[in-house]
């Protein structure tokens, strides 16, 4: 049985009548029904009366009775469900209350009573939650309803003679996923705090120098309190903290923002997102003396902190700061932000001897400090809708973070929109953040059958057969990483086709069930996106566009409606984006597009001899000159298919081995300046008979980044319309050579990377 949120909000509505004991009620009690009455406190808070409505709702959902609502100043005789401090519960409190712990609580039966008791902010609510889950079998498993799954108990079921105490894993529980911030009620029932919890409580959030000491505004006036990098300050990059100057401005500016929000307990100051740090004489002799450039960043925020002591001052230990430093231990109000984003999830932390230094870190910090806010990361950012079978890892590194006293987890998902397998993973998330020991397998039982029906059985085998061939393939699991990096894997051809057929029994065996049906769209469009992105790369015969007949290729049809069908789902099921930066679903489409093109083209270069006067790199091998002319183009993912130059130009001759007519030259780029990879500055095209003597016949200039933007493939083309035969095709592509002035790599080598050559034959 299924209800909405429409009779919840109805039912809020109707509160005022709840004191007054219905008809239906008054019938009950005159045939002698022994009726508990929901009692609050006479002076109940917003959450007291939100908890007793919400109590009152499922009970009404499963015993089909209203329990009246009253005040704790209006009982005279028992029995009663007691929520919150009310007069009632005051021996209860005192017998328990020092039993429960943050914002835990307890549901516990005194004879005919039941009691629903917390300490603080929303426990209470919790509590009725968690009851209604518990005892009564009612489920919320995403955001859009809530299901009442079938029981033959009774109401003295309900009420057993309970001592239901529960406290929370970690103080601190947020998972940054859709449900939790779009439905209040998903939060609340979960136990989880979500982004207004966040902006209510947090005066700044993360990467905050550049706010504090932007650069655009300091910067020209004052380059050393940046830092400087070989020699250097650059404006890409950190603060200088041993600089004075520089403590008593971001102070300041500091100060001034604690003034506009007051309220707010916790502020970020913390370092950008980048590793530039400051490599000054002074910089470089505290970082000696802290053992780590940590060291030197929690000198600095200790100096704020004490500026601040009624505030907490949060800071990272991220990326050149993760290893805790020696000498030094943070201020009773200093909060450190431990982040685990280079880390593999094909193992759990602590059994992964690659990640050694991390749990040792862990450690470190936790010896210094229990004021830890560990930030983990749960996705795959770069593909956001690839499957990721890290679901194995996240109770053992959870356990793992409880043991070392972590008293705040945020696992990072993604925000907004719609990701791979996020209902499972965002309900198994929160349920690990409140109890790090549940018993995931009964957990995961209870929620397939609950959100797949029948097709339960598939979709587990659908998981399982992933996780294993991934422990199996003992390959690395990145969270920037790509669907081909699985290619050998958990997504290999076999692995998919697999994969497929289990869909195929799943929707069977739920046909006509839409609910059920939607559920296992949602889920396979993450192997949907897999399947289109590998296809690009031609991984198989059945991982491909085309068929190839006789040497000649063809649209394999079934392969765009699987395009088409994608992204029309994409956007009826809510997803956004396909990685971090962007890349909505539409874009993969004109991907696939320029694919097609680009193959389906008579290519007179295929095939053909390449020679380059430049020099290529071997760091992704891909054939060296052939990748030119291999008819094999490439993807978003700059390590496959794309032949890399780094700090050098591409000079390239195609020899068609005979003088030939053509009406265009075009080769592609791709950009992504977050990995060093620019545009050329100029592509130009010279066709010759014998390579001596050449003749330009057009050029391309780029717009020159200005900024970390999202990887995207851009074109350099000519046309061509003179009536004479060449023989021989040259390309020069101008690359930068090293990074800009903007760019935290500056003045060191940055990359081109092209793929394909291609020369249109002339019909005429």
């Amino acid at each position: 049985m299924k209800f909405n949120m429409l009779k919840i909000i109805c039912t809020l509505c109707c509160l005022s009548f709840f004191s007054i004991l219905s008809a239906q009620n008054m019938n009950s009690m005159e045939k002698g029904i022994n009726l508990h009455k929901i009692v609050i406190p006479k002076n109940a808070t917003a959450i007291d009366s939100l908890a007793a409505v919400k109590l009152q709702y499922f009970l009404k959902e499963r015993t089909n009775i209203l329990h009246p609502i009253v005040s704790d100043d209006k009982v005279r005789y028992e029995p009663i469900l007691s929520v919150g401090n009310t007069r009632q519960a005051e021996a209860i409190y005192k017998k328990y209350g020092a039993d429960i712990q943050h914002d835990g609580f307890l549901i516990h039966t005194e004879k005919k009573n039941l009691f629903f008791v917390g300490n603080q902010g929303k426990s209470v609510l919790y509590s009725v939650y968690h009851f209604a889950e518990k005892y009564l079998n009612i489920r919320m498993y995403d955001a859009d309803q809530i299901v009442v799954l079938d029981s033959g108990a009774t109401f003295d079921d309900f009420i057993p003679q309970l001592h239901d105490l529960q406290t929370p894993s970690f103080e601190y529980r947020e998972t940054l996923y859709r449900f939790p911030n779009i439905s209040q009620e998903y939060a609340d029932w979960h136990h989880l705090q979500n982004r207004s919890d966040m902006k209510r409580d947090w005066g700044m959030f993360v990467h905050t120098f550049n706010r504090l000491i932007p650069v655009n505004q300091y910067f020209d006036q004052h380059p050393e309190w940046f830092s400087e990098i070989n020699g250097r300050r650059v404006k890409d990059g950190q603060l200088c903290l041993t600089n004075p100057e520089v403590l008593e401005e971001l102070c300041k500016n500091l100060s001034t923002e604690i003034q506009k929000n007051p309220s707010a307990a916790i502020w970020s100051v913390s370092n950008n997102d980048n590793v530039n740090n400051c490599t000054c004489e002074h910089c470089r002799r505290s970082d000696s003396i802290y053992g780590s450039p940590s060291g030197t960043l929690l000198h600095f925020i200790n100096e704020v902190a004490a500026r601040f002591p009624e505030k907490t001052i949060s800071t990272l230990a991220y990326q050149y700061t993760r290893k805790a430093p020696k000498n030094i231990q943070p201020r009773s109000n200093v909060n450190i932000m431990f982040c685990s984003i280079e880390c593999g999830r094909q193992l759990p932390l602590d059994n992964n001897p690659k990640e050694h230094s991390f749990v040792e870190d862990l450690k470190t910090w936790s010896s210094l400090t229990h004021n830890i806010f560990l930030w983990d990361y749960v996705i795959q950012y770069r593909n956001m809708m690839n499957p990721f079978p890290n679901l194995h890892v996240l109770q053992p590194n959870l356990q793992l973070f409880h043991r070392n006293g972590i008293t705040m987890m945020f696992e990072q998902g993604l925000n907004g929109g719609y990701g791979e397998m996020m209902e499972w993973r965002t309900y198994l998330i929160a349920k690990l953040l409140w109890n790090v020991n549940l018993n995931v397998d009964s957990l995961r039982s209870d929620f397939l059958q609950g959100y797949y029906g029948k097709a339960a059985p598939m979709v587990a085998q659908y998981i399982d057969t992933m996780q294993q061939a991934l422990l199996d393939s003992k390959m690395f699991l990145n969270i920037y990483g790509y669907p081909v990096d699985g290619k050998k894997s958990y997504l290999s051809p076999e692995k998919i086709a697999f994969y497929q057929s289990l869909f195929q029994k799943a929707y069977q065996i739920v046909e006509g069930e839409t609910t059920f049906t939607d559920h296992l769209r949602r889920l396979e469009l993450s192997l949907d996106f897999a399947v289109l992105d590998l296809s690009m790369s031609n991984i198989s015969k059945e991982l491909s566009y085309f068929d190839i007949v006789d040497g000649k290729k063809y649209l394999r049809p079934e392969m765009m409606i699987k395009a088409y069908r994608f992204v029309e789902d994409c956007q009826r099921f809510d997803v956004r984006q396909l990685e971090e930066m962007g890349y909505p679903p539409k874009e993969l489409l004109s991907n696939v597009f320029n694919l097609i093109e680009k193959s389906t083209q008579v290519n007179l270069a295929t095939g053909k001899p390449v020679e380059i006067a430049t020099r290529w790199s071997p760091t992704y091998d891909v054939g060296g000159e052939k990748a030119l002319t291999d008819g094999i183009f490439g993807t978003k993912d700059y390590h496959y298919n794309w032949l890399g130059f780094e700090g050098d130009h591409l000079d390239a001759v195609v020899d068609l081995e005979e003088a030939q007519l053509f009406k265009s030259i075009s080769i592609d780029f791709l950009t992504y300046p977050l990995s060093w990879i620019y545009l050329p500055e100029k592509v130009e095209f010279f066709v010759s008979n014998d390579t001596i003597n050449w003749q330009k016949i057009g050029e391309k200039t780029f717009e020159k980044e200005t900024k970390l933007a999202k990887n995207s493939i851009q074109k350099a083309k000519v046309d061509f319309f003179n009536n004479t035969p060449f023989r021989y095709v040259r390309v020069v592509a101008q690359s930068p050579l090293t990074n800009p002035e903007w760019h935290r790599g500056y003045g060191l080598p940055c990359w081109i990377f092209t793929d394909e050559i291609l020369i249109q034959k002339r019909e005429d």
